[in-house]
């Protein structure tokens, strides 16, 4: 679970440098960021515990909750 975790960190960091600019020019989405691709690590491993360990699915998780932390964010300040 903890491999998991650093891995959705660690997307976090690469989603916002992939579709916002600099971490330090965008530190409220790089929280944002991190908060959903952990949250959906969580959902997974709820749901899903066997696929824990898989370097296709956890990274395909940890992409989809990096952006949609970003895009919850996003439709929170309303400049979507």
């Amino acid at each position: 679970m903890s491999g998991i975790l650093f891995s959705a960190v660690t997307t976090g960091f690469f989603m916002v440098r992939l579709f916002k600019g600099p971490w330090l020019k965008n530190p409220q989405y790089l929280a944002a960021a991190i908060c959903g691709s952990i949250l959906a690590a969580l959902v997974l491993h709820l749901f899903w515990p066997i696929m824990d360990d898989s370097f296709f699915i956890g990274g395909v998780t940890g992409l989809a909750g990096s952006w949609a932390g970003m895009a919850l964010f996003d439709m929170a300040l309303g400049a979507v």
